[in-house]
């Protein structure tokens, strides 16, 4: 079976490309080019894609590559990734959606938007994303967000206990560095306002961090975690009870399941 993946989000394309080329299947990736107008690079995407041999297109995030997708009139794949849909959904993003062969969200909280839509958790390569030393320090790092920025208060309840801050700019760390520099620290703050997981938070987690997310608030949680005992029940039921769900090896079984589906 010959899949095209067109974009990513999240490097969860490329996770996912990884591990099904490990199991046999043949896979492409398509990138938009950054020298076309969006409508134009959509068009030409779609031009791409129809002239392309291929069994199925998984397209990731509902704006570009959904559309694309949907104009080349081969059979394709929606996969959503957060704001894509949390946004809203204009009549174009409804029409890709109901033409497409399936449906995929990356958290479960989208599927109260899209209720006929399937989860598939965010893939994590636990291979690579592990323990690399003791998580026992006070070393704080916390990612503002676009659409979030809690820097004020994650910045206040450290001085308040004397625990040391990191606040780096996204772009400035390179994803294939990034299993490195998550384990110089021992504390992840999460976002807020989605009331799940973000996929650094989860490669955090699979790095050894203790995870503080929006079922905390910032000052009480980083109290509760100056216990030792308390940080090694919230690691062990991080590693219980979230990571096992997001394990890349496992996430691709489940996909390859959807595709099967598809093709029979």
């Amino acid at each position: 079976m010959k899949i095209v993946m067109v974009d990513d989000c999240a490097y969860v394309g490329q996770e996912l490309r990884k591990e099904l080329i490990k199991k046999g299947f043949e896979v492409d990736h398509y990138f938009f080019s950054k020298s076309f107008m969006p409508k134009v690079a959509t068009l030409n995407m779609a031009w791409k894609l129809r002239r392309t041999k291929h069994d199925l297109i998984h397209a990731h995030f509902c704006r570009s590559a959904v559309y694309a997708a949907y104009l080349s009139g081969r059979p394709y794949i929606a996969h959503c990734h957060g704001t894509d849909i949390r946004s809203g959904l204009s009549w174009l993003k409804k029409r890709c959606l109901k033409k497409a062969r399936k449906v995929l969200v990356s958290t479960s909280d989208m599927v109260e938007i899209l209720p006929d839509a399937t989860w598939l958790p965010t893939p994590i390569d636990m291979e690579r994303f592990k323990p690399l030393r003791k998580h026992d320090g006070n070393k704080v790092l916390y990612f503002p967000h676009w659409y979030e920025d809690l820097s004020f208060e994650v910045r206040r309840a450290c001085e308040k206990l004397g625990y040391s801050l990191t606040i780096p700019e996204f772009y400035s760390v390179p994803h294939e560095k990034l299993h490195l520099f998550l384990n110089d620290f021992d504390i992840f703050v999460d976002r807020y306002t989605i009331k799940s997981y973000s996929k650094t938070a989860l490669e955090a987690m699979a790095c050894g961090l203790i995870v503080i997310g929006s079922e905390h608030t910032p000052g009480t949680a980083f109290e509760q975690f100056a216990d030792g005992s308390e940080r090694k029940k919230r690691v062990k039921w991080q590693n219980e009870h979230i990571l096992p769900r997001h394990n890349s090896k496992t996430i691709v079984n489940q996909l390859i399941e959807i595709y099967n589906q598809l093709e029979a």
